[in-house]
């Protein structure tokens, strides 16, 4: 069990210094290489706080488990468990910079198009099996924030485009 808190660890460390590195690219993007890369990254990046919100709970299940079972190697594995927790935090942090950034340069630039219908498709529900798995609220309020910017910068062939979805939406949260 040490072994893969320990390698989640070193995947939570390479997954910050990852998204330090794309940071950096992004703040550096100008122009119109800025709505490509707006394109095809901030949907990995509403998808991508959703899950580590996902990851940093089930942390924290894992936290309350330790300390409520005696063990020998309880104590270690907690500490090991509360880097990861640590590490879920600065990525957290870091995500919410990137969003805040892609915001804030997309406010001001209107002729930057966003990738609504990306958008609109993470906010759907997911069928896994029989049950019908919603998005992560993180994803949704920021999906939500960047579909309401969006929408008004969308021809109306791509505005018809998203109609449906968006009554499926709709459906999905009554």
């Amino acid at each position: 069990m040490a072994d893969s808190t320990a390698s989640a660890l070193d995947g939570l460390k390479g997954e910050l210094s990852t998204l330090n590195r794309v940071s950096h690219r992004l703040a550096m993007t100008e122009g119109g290489a800025f709505e490509k890369v707006v394109m095809a990254l901030l949907p990995r990046l509403l998808l991508r706080i959703g899950k580590n919100d996902d990851d940093k709970k089930a942390n924290l299940r894992s936290i309350n488990n330790k300390r409520k079972s005696p063990s020998s190697d309880g104590e270690e594995e907690t500490g090991s468990l509360l880097d990861q927790d640590s590490q879920h935090d600065a990525i957290h942090k870091k995500l919410i910079d990137m969003i805040s950034h892609i915001l804030k340069r997309t406010r001001s630039d209107h002729d930057c198009k966003l990738p609504c219908l990306d958008i609109l498709g993470l906010l759907l529900p997911k069928s896994e099996g029989e049950e019908k798995v919603s998005a992560n609220p993180f994803t949704v309020n920021l999906g939500l924030a960047f579909l309401t910017l969006g929408m008004n910068r969308c021809s109306p062939t791509e505005a018809a485009d998203l109609l449906p979805g968006l009554m499926e939406f709709i459906g999905s949260t009554l």
